[in-house]
């Protein structure tokens, strides 16, 4: 839940305040890069998010159209696109998170974890689809659910 602090700067016409987006990502559980939208770095719980322009492009809302997430990183940096290659066959991940730049270790939006898949680079971006992990988070049942032992789940 985001403070109210958060809430009034990012609703306010006009504010001191900056909402800074940070970027973990991790290559089979270690972090690999940490990147913030911010022109500065920024340190959160111990890390350094180094500046670096990315978006997330979200799905078009048509039903015709692929409903996956898309990540865009800047291809400007060497070592973003040499930490990528590294890591090819390798789980990838990454943990997104909402800060003020004034209060860096308080998480007002996140942290969202996503597996990070079908990377392609080029000269101006590296580009991977996002899919939401929370079947990875979550403890499943190993059961089934039939009429014969279960009658009140079916009609």
């Amino acid at each position: 839940m985001p403070s109210t602090k958060f809430t009034q700067a990012a609703t306010a016409p006009e504010t001191s305040e900056v909402l800074v987006t940070l970027l973990k990502i991790k290559v089979d559980g270690e972090d690999a890069l940490n990147l913030t939208d911010n022109k500065e770095n920024v340190i959160s719980h111990g890390v350094t998010y180094t500046p670096c322009g990315f978006k997330a492009l979200l799905p078009d809302q048509s039903s015709e159209n692929n409903k996956s997430c898309r990540l865009q990183i800047d291809n400007t940096d060497l070592s973003i696109y040499s930490a990528i290659k590294k890591a090819v066959q390798k789980k990838i991940s990454c943990e997104v998170g909402v800060v003020l730049a004034s209060s860096p270790d308080v998480y007002e939006q996140g942290p969202f974890n996503f597996i990070l898949r079908n990377i392609t680079a080029d000269v101006s971006y590296i580009t991977g689809e996002l899919y939401d992990s929370y079947m990875h988070d979550r403890k499943l049942t190993n059961k089934t659910y039939n009429p014969a032992d279960f009658p009140g789940l079916f009609f």
